[in-house]
């Protein structure tokens, strides 16, 4: 199947540049996926399972994030030079959306989000999932009840000391509440050794997050977290998956909530799936070939019927 790989750049919402974007695309899709990548990293990083997608018919879509990546515009780590970052990154992810839709009218649309981008995948469903044709949450970090004490003290630090400063308190206080010990060198990532040293050799991942960008993650964190979540998101098919090893989601813990918040909101069609001997990243595990074609295989029995009966 010949595909095509493409890279472009839009205006961002936050009103202080271009994003940074890609596209793998088959002959004829399906549907249309869209990838959101997770904090400190990029989207170049799912180019493996992009591929694999656009090679099954669907066409993927992927930006960097505000602040990452090659859409750093000038402040990597921080979302936006104002209030309302995360805001501004959920609009971004809809007006990716909207080149994608412009591009292959009527097609159904996917959304896919890794740790900190499953947190704005479960908002961006929540609020806009009308939209939507099925979601994937992967990644999906456990609750955190210190979010308001974060925000609060990341409020200050950005008062007096501006958008773009660091703060390694706050910083190490995001890290020990997912990572404990490891975070230095990244073994909570994953079991994959290769991924651990990549990831460190990377000089566009791991970039620290400025007190704002703390600030507006915890604004995320605290909405994603919220009883009432999922209970706006309409009866679409959902697959919430993460490492069973994953520290980020306290072995099982994140997303086992997150699962139950959505079977309690009466979505019949959501399942839960914990991959065994895997830690944070699952698509870069060792087992990760297993991983991507599972997920190619749940799409595929929400879509391909669809495709098929389409052409006839």
């Amino acid at each position: 199947m010949s595909l095509l790989k493409q890279e472009f750049f839009y205006d961002a919402a936050n009103g202080e540049g271009k994003l940074h974007a890609q596209c793998w695309v088959p002959p004829r899709p399906k549907a249309i996926v869209q990838i959101a990548h997770g904090m400190s990293e990029y989207a170049d990083r799912y180019d493996e399972f992009a591929t694999m997608l656009a090679q099954n018919g669907y066409a993927v879509y992927a930006n960097d994030h505000a602040g990452h990546g090659k859409s750093a515009q000038g402040h990597p780590g921080t979302f936006a030079l104002k209030k309302g970052g995360f805001e501004c990154v959920l609009a971004d992810m809809g007006r990716l959306f909207d080149r994608a839709c412009a591009e292959h009218p009527g097609l159904p649309l996917v959304l896919m989000g890794h740790s900190m981008g499953s947190v704005l995948s479960g908002i961006f469903a929540d609020r806009y999932g009308g939209r939507l044709s099925a979601l994937i949450l992967m990644g999906t970090p456990a609750p955190n009840k210190m979010t308001g004490m974060g925000i609060a003290l990341a409020s200050l630090v950005v008062a007096f000391c501006g958008y773009t400063r660091e703060s390694k308190w706050l910083n190490k206080l995001t890290a020990d509440a997912i990572t404990k010990d490891n975070e230095a060198s990244k073994q909570w990532l994953s079991y994959n050794q290769e991924n651990v040293q990549r990831y460190l050799a990377d000089p566009l991942c791991g970039i620290p997050f400025s007190a704002s960008a703390n600030r507006e993650l915890f604004y995320g964190m605290r909405e994603f977290g919220a009883d009432g979540w999922g209970q706006n998101i309409p009866e679409i098919p959902i697959l919430v998956i993460a490492g069973a090893d994953d520290p980020a989601g306290k072995c099982g813990e994140g997303p086992k909530h997150y699962f139950s918040q959505l079977k309690r909101s009466g979505h019949a069609d959501a399942a839960l799936t914990l991959v065994e001997h895997a830690r944070h990243e699952i698509l870069n595990e060792n087992n990760a070939d297993e991983t991507m074609r599972l997920l190619v295989d749940w799409l595929e029995t929400r879509f391909a019927q669809k495709a098929g009966q389409k052409a006839g």
